[in-house]
């Protein structure tokens, strides 16, 4: 369940300066995107059949993103799963990017993503996992969440940024749901603060590494999810801290180092990819959770050496 987002990047052209206030030469790059409509791609090409609930505009954008949704990745849509909003463009993100690729400014236009439809305890039933981002309205997710409890159903959340995930986790209601985080470092700390009413994340000298702040705040987060959950920290280049706790006993934690980075050719989704990979995987039971985790970190290496859409 999530968002599905049409991403423009307006870029100067190299080796020219940038002038404000006039045209520039450059180059427009187009792109499928979406926290959610991502996951779902990887999801799907990777063989799960995934079903994907999201909005768009009634318009020809749209349409087209969700048809190669379904004919080029496997994805599953129907008509309760898609709502096509009459009066709304589908959801667009546009960044204007200098000669150096540093962000310019940007424009989001999201109004769509709050119709995205909140799928019901029956058709939850049967489900195995759920996967959701936060670009739903906060009610809705908080309802998705329980409605998948309520079907049984493992609920996994992908933070999508640190705002969203700061909100959402105010919520007791919505962390008591989650059996799977999958935050950065950044995201990870915003979410462990709000659970904890807004409080910093203190240190007790028990953890004495250089991932104390993001193991308190998994130690934080662990304590308010379901009681055999795990928080998945993904830290660029220092790998993925794997914080797990099983039956409410203490926290868990293990460290997987990063390969060797190859040629970055795109930054935009390796999360989002290893989030699907690791669902992936789970869903496939193609082994324990660390192998979940060494599969998505392949997963997200290689989705780095693509360009988008």
């Amino acid at each position: 369940v999530g968002g599905s987002v049409i991403d423009t990047v307006a870029k100067a052209k190299a080796g020219s300066n940038m002038i404000i206030g006039t045209s520039n030469p450059g180059t427009f790059h187009r792109s499928d995107g979406g926290v959610g409509r991502n996951v779902a791609e990887v999801l799907g090409r990777l063989g799960s059949n995934p079903l994907f609930y999201t909005a768009i505009g009634n318009d020809t954008a749209g349409k087209e993103m969700i048809s190669r949704l379904q004919s080029e990745c496997g994805v599953v849509i129907n008509s309760n799963s898609l709502k096509v909003a009459e009066h709304i463009d589908t959801a667009q993100y546009f960044a204007l990017l200098d000669h150096n690729s540093e962000l310019v400014g940007g424009i989001a236009d999201m109004d769509a993503l709050t119709e995205i439809p909140i799928p019901s305890v029956e058709e939850l039933t049967g489900v195995e996992y759920l996967v959701l981002d936060a670009n739903a309205p906060i009610d809705s997710v908080i309802q998705i969440t329980k409605n998948a409890v309520e079907a049984s159903s493992i609920v996994c959340f992908e933070p999508t940024s640190v705002p969203k995930a700061r909100q959402l986790c105010q919520s007791d209601d919505f962390l008591s749901t989650l059996s799977y985080t999958f935050p950065n470092a950044d995201e990870a700390v915003a979410m462990a603060e709000a659970a904890n009413s807004g409080e910093g994340i203190s240190l007790d000298g028990t953890i004495k590494d250089e991932f104390a702040v993001v193991k308190a705040a998994a130690t934080i987060l662990l304590s308010r999810m379901r009681s055999d959950a795990s928080v998945v920290i993904t830290l660029g280049k220092a790998g993925v801290l794997l914080s797990t706790r099983r039956d409410n006993t203490s926290p868990e934690f293990n460290h997987f180092p990063a390969d060797v980075m190859p040629q970055i050719h795109s930054s935009n989704g390796p999360g989002d990819t290893f989030c699907g990979a690791f669902v992936h995987s789970l869903s496939s039971r193609k082994g324990s959770v660390h192998d979940a985790v060494r599969f998505a970190m392949k997963a997200a290496v290689l989705s780095l050496n693509y360009e988008e859409r």
